[in-house]
């Protein structure tokens, strides 16, 4: 065989090939792009929407920012109260797990965190319950303060989830 005629094979072939990719897209009637991104191992698990969308207070969105969250006007303000709750409880358990009082975790673990706690839901129903009782106390929205965490199954859970994260940083 001549140069030529490989190339011309080889022509054909590619071409084939091209048109049978673009045959097996187009006839993925379930998932049109199924072939071109493949679909992750695992859906990450979210956090399910509560209250009434876009009712952010001005308050929340200015105690998200100083917690390093960029708050979206659609949050509700019964999701904004859950996330800074979760986030005063999550640094409470650091706090109480920590050798030094080294401070706040590092921002990566202090996510890793709020995404576990406000994936599970008994956790999170825990803490925004938690928080709720916080405010009925007479605290503020979001005092400043360093509270004390009642010692129970969602305590531990949250505290060996940490101590992962901080073991793992620390090696």
């Amino acid at each position: 065989m001549d140069p030529t005629t490989v190339m011309i094979a080889f022509g054909f072939a590619w071409g084939a090939w091209v048109l049978y990719r673009i045959h097996q897209r187009r006839s993925s009637t379930s998932d049109p792009a199924a072939t071109i991104v493949p679909k992750p191992k695992a859906e990450q698990a979210e956090m399910p929407r509560v209250g009434t969308p876009a009712t952010l207070t001005f308050n929340q969105i200015k105690a998200l920012q100083a917690n390093s969250f960029t708050p979206d006007k659609n949050w509700s303000k019964e999701e904004a109260a859950l996330i800074l709750d979760a986030v005063k409880y999550l640094r409470a358990v650091c706090r109480d797990i920590s050798d030094d009082g080294d401070g706040e975790p590092p921002l990566e673990i202090q996510n890793s965190l709020l995404r576990y706690i406000l994936t599970e839901q008994d956790i999170r129903d825990f803490i925004r319950k938690w928080g709720e009782d916080r405010r009925a106390q007479g605290l503020e929205d979001y005092a400043d303060d360093e509270p004390e965490l009642a010692q129970n199954g969602q305590y531990d859970r949250v505290k060996n989830e940490a101590q992962k994260y901080l073991t793992a940083a620390a090696e």
